[in-house]
C-alpha cells in the first residue's frame, strides 16, 4: 500500500446535515474524483478535528461512516488509508471464476413448482384481491402461512396474528431493528456476523458493537459486560446454523444468553434463515424462551427462490403498533401476489419438500468438502465451511492468491463489525456452484494452495 503524505483538509462548511456525515460525503467525493487517490493516507482523528474546528469523536464517526462504505481501511500503528473498491482481477480459464463467495443453493428444483403455482394461480376466480393494496399486515392467509413454516421448522407453534410477512429476510432485519432502535443507540452483534448489518447499522444511525464468541456462539459474559459498557439494549445474533462461522449454540448457552438480556433489559432480533437446512429442529429458538423479547425472522429465499422476495418476521405483542407503523411508512405491505405464491408453497407442502432436498443437496456437498478441507468448521446442515488459515497466510493475501487461481471465497473482514481480533480466515460456500465436478475442481485448488509452503511466501515478497 502506497503511503501518501496526510494533508487531506475537505471543505465542509457548505454541505448539510451532521459534520460527521459531511467529512464522510467529502471522502466519498474525493475519492470518486480522485483527488484522494487509492492507497492515500489520511489525517489522524486528532488532526482533522483541529484544523477542522470539529470534535475528534466527529471525526472518528465520519471515518467509521466511510468505512462502512469501503471507502477506507484502519490498519494498526500505521493510520486510516483510501481503499481499492474495485474488485480484485484474476486471470481465469475459459470457465471463468468458480464462486464460493455467494450463500446461495444452486440446483434449484423449483422451477417446475413455480410454472405449476402460476397457471394454478392463472386459473382462480378470485384474483381480484392480489391487484389492490395489501393489508399492512399481510393477509390472514398469507400470516398463516408465516406460522406454518416457523412451525415447520422450528417446531415452535405461534399465533399467526404476531407474524407479519416481510420482503424478504433484509427487509425483516430492518422492520426488526427499526422497532427496537433509535438513531444514536448501540447494537449489540456477534464479533464475526452477517455482513448486510453493516449497512443497515449506518442506516439507521446505530454504533455497531462486538460481543465476543467461542466455539459454542455467543459469550454471555461478553454479552453483558458489552451491554453495561455501551449502555445497549439490542442484540443481533444468528444462533442456528451462524453466518460465517458455522456454529449452532447450545440449549444451555441459549438460557445463559437469554438471562443476561433479561437482566440487562436487552431486545433481540434472532435469524434463522438458515434453519430450515436443520433436519432436527434442535434447541428451542430465542424466541421460545422468552417471546416477549424476540423478534424471530425467517425467509424463503435461500430454500424457494430468492425472487420471491418473501420473509416473515414474528413480533412480541408490544411492538405490532410500531412495527404496523413502519410497515405502512416504508412498504405499505408486501408483494400481494409474491406473498400468495409463497404461502401456496408452504400450505400445500411444497416449500418443506424443497427443504428436504436442499438438506440432501447440503449434506453430500458438506461431506464432499470435509473429505478435501478436514481442517474446516462445519455442520452437515451448514451451506458453507468456515476455513482457519495456516501461518504465515493473512486472510486478505490468501483471497487474493486464490482468486489469481479462479476461486472467489470471503475473507473474514467482510464479517468483522470492528477493527482488532479479526481471525485470518476465510469462508467457503458450497451450495452455489451447479455442477459437482466444478465444486471439486474449485476445492481441490484451495486445498493445493493450503499445502503448497512455496505459495504461502509469494504474498510476502
Amino acid at each position: 500500500m502506497t503511503e501518501k503524505q496526510p494533508h487531506w483538509l475537505p471543505d465542509i462548511t457548505h454541505r448539510p446535515g451532521p459534520r460527521y456525515r459531511a467529512i464522510a460525503a467529502a471522502l466519498q467525493d474525493d475519492i470518486g474524483s480522485g483527488a484522494l487517490p487509492i492507497g492515500a493516507k489520511l489525517p489522524t482523528h486528532r488532526d482533522l478535528a483541529w484544523r477542522l474546528g470539529v470534535t475528534v469523536g466527529t471525526v472518528t464517526r465520519a471515518y467509521a461512516e466511510a468505512e462502512r462504505s469501503g471507502l477506507i481501511g484502519g490498519e494498526v500503528g500505521r493510520g486510516t488509508f483510501v481503499r481499492d473498491p474495485r474488485p480484485a482481477e484474476a486471470p481465469v480459464d475459459n470457465t471463468g471464476i468458480i464462486d464460493l463467495s455467494v450463500n446461495a443453493l444452486a440446483q434449484h428444483p423449483n422451477e417446475e413448482r413455480l410454472r405449476q403455482a402460476l397457471l394454478g394461480l392463472a386459473s382462480r376466480n378470485d384474483l381480484s384481491g392480489l391487484m389492490h393494496y395489501p393489508p399492512v399486515n399481510g393477509s390472514a392467509r398469507h400470516r398463516q402461512a408465516g406460522a406454518a413454516w416457523i412451525a415447520q421448522t422450528t417446531g415452535l407453534t405461534v399465533d399467526p396474528a404476531l407474524v407479519l410477512p416481510t420482503a424478504g429476510g433484509q427487509n425483516a432485519m430492518h422492520l426488526a431493528l427499526a422497532a427496537i432502535t433509535r438513531p444514536g443507540d448501540s447494537l449489540l452483534v456477534e464479533q464475526l456476523s452477517y455482513p448486510a448489518v453493516k449497512p443497515l447499522a449506518g442506516l439507521l444511525d446505530l454504533r455497531l458493537v462486538p460481543v465476543a464468541m467461542d466455539d459454542g456462539g455467543l459469550l454471555p459474559d461478553a454479552l453483558e459486560q458489552a451491554a453495561r459498557a455501551h449502555g445497549a439494549h439490542a442484540l443481533y445474533c444468528m444462533p442456528r446454523l451462524h453466518n460465517p462461522t458455522t456454529v449452532t449454540q447450545g440449549p444451555d448457552r441459549r438460557q445463559a444468553v437469554m438471562a443476561v438480556c433479561r437482566q440487562a433489559g436487552i431486545r433481540v432480533v434472532e435469524d434463522d434463515v438458515y434453519g430450515f437446512l436443520a433436519d432436527d429442529p434442535g434447541p428451542p429458538p430465542l424466541a421460545a424462551l422468552d417471546p416477549e423479547r424476540v423478534l424471530f425472522l425467517t425467509s424463503l429465499s435461500k430454500n424457494l427462490m430468492p425472487g420471491l422476495r418473501t420473509g416473515f418476521l414474528l413480533c412480541p405483542p408490544p411492538l405490532m403498533d410500531r412495527m404496523r407503523t413502519l410497515l405502512r411508512a416504508t412498504l405499505l405491505g408486501v408483494n400481494p401476489l409474491g406473498a400468495e405464491l409463497s404461502a401456496e408453497f408452504i400450505l400445500s407442502g411444497a416449500a418443506m419438500e424443497s427443504a428436504i432436498q436442499r438438506r440432501a443437496l447440503v449434506a453430500d456437498r458438506q461431506a464432499q468438502a470435509r473429505r478435501l478441507l478436514p481442517g474446516a468448521a462445519s455442520d452437515p446442515a451448514c451451506p458453507h465451511l468456515w476455513l482457519p488459515l495456516p501461518e504465515p497466510w493473512r486472510r486478505e493475501d490468501f483471497a487474493r492468491a486464490l482468486l489469481s487461481r479462479g476461486v472467489r471465497v470471503t475473507p473474514a473482514d467482510a464479517f468483522a463489525v470492528a477493527r482488532g481480533d479479526t481471525p485470518h480466515a476465510v469462508r467457503v460456500c458450497i451450495g452455489g456452484v451447479e455442477r459437482v465436478e466444478v465444486l471439486e475442481h474449485g476445492l481441490r485448488i484451495l486445498a493445493n494452495l493450503l499445502s503448497e509452503p512455496a505459495a504461502m511466501g509469494e504474498s510476502f515478497v
